[in-house]
């Protein structure tokens, strides 16, 4: 009895009860599970498997159904979506080359005259711009010569945009408010071998003025948006046109347009019908057709019927309620799928919006296929069910048998080796508890000895090494504590240092009075990666800027240094007698480039404020969109350039560009780094642009410079609430009085 009780209070004994027992009572559960899953999956199944025809049969067809009314909305929500891209690029292209032809007309002292003419007697065959006149319009004249000369200058451009749709006829072209006009290769021909273009077709009659054409008589009353013309029947093509206005100095010049046809448009974005058929998911044959807004088919699979362009009358005037149902939910601008039934037969329409050409996209489908599909798919999956009745039977009789003999032999097993594991593995850990005791007294010189080569060796080798380690410990936590005291001191020093770096005298000059200016820096660390600047480069001349370097701490800060000074530098150099502020930005990312091993860049916004003119020249390279409050428009508004420029330090390679305006009494120009919208309260949302675009107009429309920065950031505070600051804040606002 001492024996047993002895015996009982061991680890050994409680561990050998505690693995014959669990292995018994497993055993037996595992077993009673088992047995009673067995028969009465078997008893189920006979029962399951003679009515599974009858309950899949309604489940199939209606799964496969919804699948394939899916595979169809699917296929023509991307071919929607590629035949927008590729219109809206085409109308992007248009826009950029007005653009340019604004900025020409707009700016003439900045470009050279290029007098380098091709007239109509060249061919089109190395896609050059060809240069040629309305009837009655004199190209010796010296006012229209000058402007054709200084217009020429757009010909680069053309032919670079042009040679991107090699695999796509398309014809773009310049018509001046003077008569003339620059295109290239307008004599191009269609997919079907048809010249397309209005160009090339109203050319041809003696007395032409291209001021006819139908995309400089959309732009009769410039908006300065972008216009698409209805499908026009061209010479058998149905063909678009999409014009673009651009200005000079004393208003509407001129337009920038292109012609397509709409059979090469959508056989280009959808890749032929060929390619849907090939499809592994989409075995069928299907048309397509476009409808615009008034249920009017303006381009056709179809060549007759109610789905082709020759139909009499538009969709919206068939008197089937299918059609009329389908007509509401397609120009209500929704995406889905109809079933319609007409003369005996049941087609299912496909649709999605086509916005970029004000219409609808639209695929037929015979609704016999989904039929057919759904009888040979529950035919293959009844003939499976068939074959596998019997054999999961014999399978399971089988199973039962050879589990309860294998189950037996591993429980007899499983207490044998449990009882020979528990004998061998306990023998040291009753020895480590012997001589640890000794440790708990203070004796850290005493050294524990196993030998068993396993984890319980490991766990006394690991308690000889932890009372190395605490003895090293505890002699060096007076050294880090003193070492850690030191380094928030440098820390403390440089941040200081960093600090002084940034102008903190807002008024820059006493010339003038008309402005307001003021500008804060927060750092997330002890140092920034945000820096600001300001100052005079002459007595009219203020040079802002703000930048937001990569990453943050130490390695941050040394790169703000680096790029202040070289902004700083170069500014003084090289703006002594002009405004190239691009230059001045472009020269900065080469010096940033050179060994710059560690990939660090910067987003800049700079700009020259001539306090005397009010105009500015600026410069974004990949920076926040400043807030501009503009007393015309009463609002701050984001001001967006018209070209993203990438950051500075990212590849020596990039020619900057700058943006210039005017500003009058009462604007106000916001700058700010990323830290003011990407803050973040507790639950991690963003402060985001939209937060701040609403303060910024609801509260701070009158407020002076230095209100708007302490009151942007006290609205900063209270959404952050307990969050701790994530990014450095970095605000700089001027305004004129």
């Amino acid at each position: 009895m001492n024996f047993l009780k002895e015996k009982g209070h061991s680890i050994e004994w409680k561990i050998t009860l505690l693995s014959i027992g669990g292995a018994l009572v497993s055993f037996v559960c595992i077993m009673c599970v088992f047995l009673f899953t067995v028969y009465s999956t078997e008893k189920k199944l006979s029962v399951w498997f003679p009515h599974l025809k009858n309950n899949l049969s309604w489940e199939i067809t209606e799964h496969i159904s919804e699948s394939k009314k899916r595979i169809y909305v699917n296929h023509v929500i991307a071919d929607g979506v590629t035949l927008d891209l590729n219109v809206r690029k085409c109308m992007d292209d248009a826009q950029l080359i007005a653009e340019s032809m604004t900025n020409y007309m707009k700016y003439p002292k900045r470009y050279k005259r290029n007098y380098d003419f091709i007239f109509d007697n060249v061919k089109d065959k190395d896609k050059n711009v060809v240069s040629s006149f309305s009837f009655g319009v004199n190209p010796r004249e010296k006012e229209i010569s000058e402007e054709l000369a200084l217009a020429n200058n757009i010909r680069d451009l053309m032919v670079s945009i042009y040679t991107q749709y090699s695999d796509l006829p398309i014809v773009f072209y310049v018509i001046s408010k003077n008569g003339f006009c620059l295109n290239i290769n307008p004599y191009d021909l269609s997919y079907h071998g048809n010249i397309f273009s209005f160009l090339s077709l109203k050319n041809s009659k003696r007395f032409f003025d291209y001021r006819d054409l139908p995309a400089y008589e959309m732009q009769k009353n410039p908006d300065g948006k972008g216009r698409l013309s209805n499908v026009y029947y061209n010479n058998g093509e149905p063909v678009i046109c999409y014009s673009f206005p651009y200005y000079d100095d004393k208003g509407f010049a001129g337009v920038v347009a292109f012609d397509v046809s709409m059979h090469d448009l959508a056989e280009f974005s959808l890749d032929s019908h060929a390619n849907h058929e090939s499809d592994s998911h989409v075995d069928h044959e299907w048309k397509m057709f476009l409808m615009d807004n008034t249920g009017k088919i303006q381009m056709s699979d179809f060549t007759e019927g109610i789905f082709s362009v020759k139909a009499d009358l538009t969709l919206k005037q068939i008197a089937s309620a299918d059609i009329k149902d389908m007509v509401k939910h397609v120009l209500s601008g929704d995406t889905g799928i109809s079933l319609i039934s007409l003369d005996g037969v049941s087609y299912y329409v496909a649709y999605t919006p086509a916005p970029s050409l004000n219409g609808h996209l639209a695929a037929v489908y015979f609704e016999d296929e989904i039929k057919t599909s759904v009888t040979t798919s529950k035919s293959n999956i009844f003939k499976v069910i068939d074959d596998k009745n019997s054999l999961v039977f014999a399978l399971i009789s089988e199973y039962r048998g050879v589990m309860c003999l294998v189950m037996t032999v591993l429980m007899l097993l499983s207490l044998i080796i449990s009882y020979r594991v528990v004998k061998a593995y306990t023998r040291p850990i009753r020895q480590i508890s012997s001589e640890i005791k000794s440790l708990s007294t203070g004796n850290l010189d005493k050294k524990i000895s196993v030998d068993s080569d396993d984890e319980i060796q490991t766990l006394a080798d690991n308690i000889n090494n932890m009372v190395i380690e605490i003895k090293k410990k505890m002699e060096s936590i007076s050294r880090v504590s003193s070492e850690k005291e030191k380094i928030e001191a440098t820390m403390n020093v440089a941040k200081t240092i960093q600090s002084n770096m940034l102008p903190k005298n807002f008024e820059v000059t006493d010339q003038h009075s008309n402005y307001e200016l003021y500008a804060m820096n927060l750092p997330a660390k002890s140092v920034s990666g945000d820096f600001y600047d300001l100052f005079m480069l002459d007595e009219d001349r203020l040079v802002v800027t703000i930048a937001d370097v990569s990453g943050k701490g130490i390695p941050a800060a040394l790169f703000m240094v680096t790029s202040k000074t070289i902004l700083r530098n170069l500014s003084h150099m090289m703006l002594k007698d002009n405004n190239d502020l691009a230059s001045v930005v472009t020269q900065t990312n080469v010096q940033l480039c050179d060994n710059n091993k560690e990939g660090m860049f910067v987003t800049v916004f700079t700009a020259i404020i001539n306090l005397k003119t009010r105009e500015i020249s600026y410069v974004s390279a990949g920076h926040n969109p400043p807030l501009l409050l503009s007393r015309k428009k009463g609002a701050y508004e984001f001001l967006n350039p018209p070209k993203i420029f990438p950051m500075v330090g990212v590849s020596d390679l990039i020619e900057y560009e700058q943006n210039n305006m005017v500003l009058d009494d009462g604007d106000c120009l916001l700058l700010y780094t990323d830290g003011v919208t990407e803050a973040i309260d507790v639950h991690e949302k963003l402060f985001g642009e939209a937060r701040l675009l609403k303060i910024m107009n609801e509260e701070m429309l009158r407020s002076s410079s230095e209100k708007i920065i302490k009151g942007v950031y006290r609205r900063i505070l209270e959404f952050a609430g307990k969050a701790e600051q994530f990014d450095d804040i970095t605000m700089l606002c001027f305004r004129f009085k």
